[in-house]
Order: C-alpha cells, then sequence, then structure tokens
C-alpha cells in the first residue's frame, strides 16, 4: 500500500510539474506577444503572427485564430505522438489563446523596432524552451516543428520553427505592405531559434576527458569514481611511436568538475597525456538530456 501511495504521489507531483512548465511558456509566448509584438504590427511567426494577420481582415481575436487552425495539427499530433501529449497539446493551445487575449489590453512597451524584435524573440524562445524540457508541447509552429522533428530529423527545433514561421512572414507583408516590418519579424524569428537552442543544450553542456597514462587505471579510475562520482571507461590502446600499450580511460564530467579532475590527474598522473573535449549535449546517467526527436509516446513504454 505504501508503494502504491508513492506512486501516486510521484505521478500527481510528474503531473503538476508539466502542467506548470506548460503555463510557464505560455505565458511568457503570451507576454511577447502582446507587449512587443502585437502593437508593433510584427507577426513573428507562428500561429500568433497568423492571428495577427486574420485579424486584421476579421473582426475576430488572435487567440481565437489560434485555435481554430490548432484542431488540425492537434489531430496529426494524437497519431504520431498519442493521445497524452495531445492533451498536453490541446491544454497548452487552449492557454496560450487564453493569455493572449487576457493579456490584449496590456500597453506596448516599446515602439522601437529593433527593441521589440530582441525583447519579443527572446521571450518567445524562452517560452518554447520551458515547455520542450517540461516534456509538454507549445501551441502553433511549436507543436508543428515537435511534429516535423519525429520525421525529419536532420535540422535542430529551432530551425524547423524558423522555417515555418517564415511563412508566416512572407503573409504579414503581404497583408501589411510593409517590407521593414517583415525584416523585423525575421529578425525577432532569428533570436527566438537562438534562445530555444541555447536553453535546451546549453544546460546539459558537459566536457570529456581523453587520459592516455601508464599509471594503473583500476587506481586512477577508482579515484574518479569516488571523488567525482563520474563513471570512467577503460579503453584498450598503443602508442605506434614507441609500439607501447596504454591504457586510455573516457571520463565525462559536468563543467563545475573540470577543475576538479585536472587535479587529481596532477595528482595521481601528472604524466598524462588528456584532451579535453566540451560535449553540447550528453544523454545518460547522471546527465539529463532532451531529446525533441523521439515522439513522446515511445517514452512513455
Amino acid at each position: 500500500m505504501s508503494a502504491f501511495i508513492r506512486n501516486r504521489k510521484q505521478r500527481i507531483f510528474t503531473v503538476l510539474r508539466e502542467y506548470g512548465h506548460l503555463l510557464v511558456g505560455n505565458l511568457l509566448v503570451a507576454l511577447g506577444f502582446d507587449l512587443f509584438f502585437a502593437g508593433n504590427d510584427i507577426a513573428a511567426g507562428g500561429f500568433g503572427g497568423l492571428g495577427l494577420v486574420v485579424s486584421h481582415y476579421l473582426p475576430v481575436s488572435v487567440g481565437t485564430v489560434v485555435f481554430v487552425v490548432s484542431v488540425p495539427v492537434l489531430v496529426w499530433s494524437f497519431f504520431v505522438q498519442g493521445w497524452r501529449y495531445t492533451v498536453s497539446a490541446l491544454a497548452s493551445t487552449a492557454a496560450f489563446s487564453f493569455f493572449t487575449d487576457l493579456l490584449a489590453p496590456l500597453p506596448t512597451l516599446t515602439h522601437n523596432m529593433i527593441l521589440a524584435s530582441l525583447c519579443g524573440g527572446g521571450l518567445y524562445g524562452l517560452g518554447a524552451a520551458v515547455l520542450v524540457r517540461g516534456r509538454v508541447s507549445g501551441s502553433g509552429t511549436d507543436l508543428l516543428g515537435r511534429l516535423l522533428i519525429t520525421k525529419f530529423r536532420v535540422l535542430t527545433l529551432g530551425t524547423f520553427v524558423m522555417l515555418i514561421d517564415a511563412a508566416v512572414i512572407l503573409l504579414s507583408v503581404f497583408t501589411f505592405g510593409d517590407l521593414e516590418t517583415g525584416i523585423y519579424a525575421a529578425l525577432s524569428i532569428a533570436v527566438c531559434s537562438w534562445v530555444t537552442d541555447a536553453c535546451i543544450n546549453g544546460f546539459n553542456k558537459a566536457y570529456m576527458f581523453q587520459i592516455i597514462t601508464d599509471v594503473d587505471a583500476g587506481t586512477l579510475a577508482d579515484a574518479i569514481c569516488e571523488r567525482l562520482d563520474r563513471g570512467v571507461t577503460l579503453v584498450p590502446a598503443r602508442g605506434m611511436y614507441r609500439r607501447e600499450e596504454r591504457n586510455l580511460l573516457l571520463a565525462v564530467v559536468s563543467p563545475g568538475q573540470v577543475y576538479e579532475m585536472k587535479d587529481l590527474l596532477r595528482e595521481l598522473a601528472p604524466d598524462a597525456f588528456v584532451v579535453l573535449t566540451p560535449a553540447s549535449e550528453i544523454l545518460g546517467e547522471g546527465f539529463h538530456g532532451v531529446d525533441v526527436t523521439v515522439p513522446v509516446k515511445n517514452l512513455e513504454h
């Protein structure tokens, strides 16, 4: 019974965490739209940008447009990502539509187009990253990008979103008849793409040590495991200059452990030949990466 209660509590915590990410992420995106984009006619891609274009012709709110055009994408999400993710996507779409219309009366903070592009794009990218790291879907092109990347893994999530949004920018240029505004919208999308990728990959940086030494491999590996709590892999190697057998140890550490590793090597293997390589994303025990190319329904099994 106690195990059942613990599992129940863990499940509740997980759901609360996911929907917390969902609300915060969509609130950030809606703030970027209402505070910087809407008042400057910057249709910075997304279904929000599409809603801005449609509302120019029809007396409907941006939130209403976003919700309506999201329906076919949600249907696709059901078949690709599964019903759990699609329910999350539906909730995310509803949250963005609600926050966008709720915050619409807020004043535009700046009419400087460069500042509006940078600040709005930054909020968009930050909101998208919050949604991805929470493994919940965003609305609009974020959702569409998450679906496309499961089929075409040659590009990053931020690049997919940028390409989709480019079509919305072109539509806005024809609608508002202002090429300059379209350029600022493109700047906003570039900022959004950079911030999204930086937040997703940047928080999971690590460094790989390749250590070539004559020191006993077991002694050195035990010290790394005990002091740094990191695993070590031994690879048999042969130095081709002297034709001697050597030990090649591989160890991945967090940025904060780099100097600890260097101190340890100076102490135990001062003559070791060491190659230090940065790694932008590490998946596995001890490191928590976000693989956005895998459909969420496949991760639930």
